[in-house]
């Protein structure tokens, strides 16, 4: 079994990294196919031809494509992800995405994590419930909730704030800089929250809904299973059936749509952290394709798709130690 679980991860990292090989040539065709120069983008006049000349050389443009792409390839795995071009500052796109990242990774964390938890407990709940009022209002609520766009719920609650709280925060992922320097750890770590409150709630209903119906149409496949009805033969009362017997294999599924959910919580957050002028990897994604800063887009994609493949390569993994036929 030892042997066997070793091959499985092995075959596992040898195709997350061919995978990763792939997307990474993607990713760099891509964004030499794109309409426009970056160089010149990066101005909004014409500086001169010993400008443009000088920032192709800084940006690597000037080289052959093979030679772009090796480079490409070799920084990537060293942290040499080339110059920012768009509006700003021209630093290393490196040290640009730290912070962005932190706070996407803040906010559509605590989202999700709410979001599955709750989506978990309203699908039971329904399941448990099937063809009962509670399930069919659940399931129709449910339905239409994921159904509506993120962006409608945070206009919806800049609306609802803004007449029941008119002091309440709409911009930022802190308050300035001058009163939030004023405050001391707790004052600060109280308007974080209070900053990502609003976006956070925004993104929990659609993505708890759709956890809720995935929970829901699993729990009721799992009820008619054979060990149920075994278990209800042995006279186990309902909740215990539904806690220890029945809940633990319908989450099965939830594990691999939380893994594909990642690639949502890296990118899928651009309407959201705009409209609330919260800066993560959303809104800075927005910002670049605005101001065609082609070096991170690129940077930006490519995080975001090894973040889902590493998410997938974990699930399969979970999977692994949570099924037991993935093992046979």
């Amino acid at each position: 079994m030892a042997r066997s679980m070793r091959s499985y991860f092995a075959r596992k990292l040898v195709y997350l990294f061919i995978t990763i090989l792939l997307i990474m040539t993607f990713n760099f065709f891509l964004f030499r196919v794109m309409p426009g120069d970056p160089v010149a983008l990066m101005f909004r006049h014409w500086p001169g031809q010993e400008t443009i000349d000088f920032w192709r050389a800084k940006l690597g443009l000037d080289q052959p494509l093979p030679i772009q792409y090796i480079n490409y390839i070799i920084g990537t795995f060293t942290g040499e992800w080339g110059m920012s071009s768009g509006y700003l500052p021209r630093e290393s796109i490196f040290n640009i995405l730290p912070p962005y990242i932190m706070k996407t990774v803040f906010l559509s964390g605590v989202g999700t994590f709410l979001a599955v938890f709750l989506g978990i407990i309203y699908g039971r709940e329904a399941a448990w419930r099937k063809g009962k009022a509670f399930d069919r209002i659940a399931t129709t609520a449910g339905v239409v909730l994921y159904s509506v766009p993120t962006f409608l719920f945070a206009l919806f609650y800049i609306m609802i704030f803004a007449i029941l709280f008119p002091g309440w925060p709409f911009q930022g992922a802190t308050s300035d800089s001058y009163p939030w320097s004023q405050m001391d750890t707790i004052g600060q770590a109280l308007d974080v929250i209070q900053h990502a409150f609003l976006p956070i709630i925004s993104l929990i209903l659609e993505t708890m809904a759709g956890f809720a119906l995935i929970v829901r149409s699993s729990l009721i496949d799992v009820l008619t299973e054979d060990y149920i009805l075994t278990a209800e033969a042995k006279g186990l009362e309902g909740r215990d059936i539904l806690k220890k017997h029945a809940m633990p294999n319908a989450l099965l599924p939830v594990v691999a749509v939380i893994a594909l959910n990642v690639g949502w919580i890296m990118g899928g957050t651009v309407m959201i952290e705009y409209i609330f002028t919260y800066k993560g990897i959303g809104y800075l994604t927005w910002e670049a394709i605005l101001t065609y800063d082609y070096p991170l887009l690129q940077a930006v994609f490519f995080l975001e798709i090894v973040a889902v493949l590493i998410a997938n390569f974990i699930a399969d993994i979970l999977n692994f130690y949570l099924d037991p036929r993935v093992k046979i």
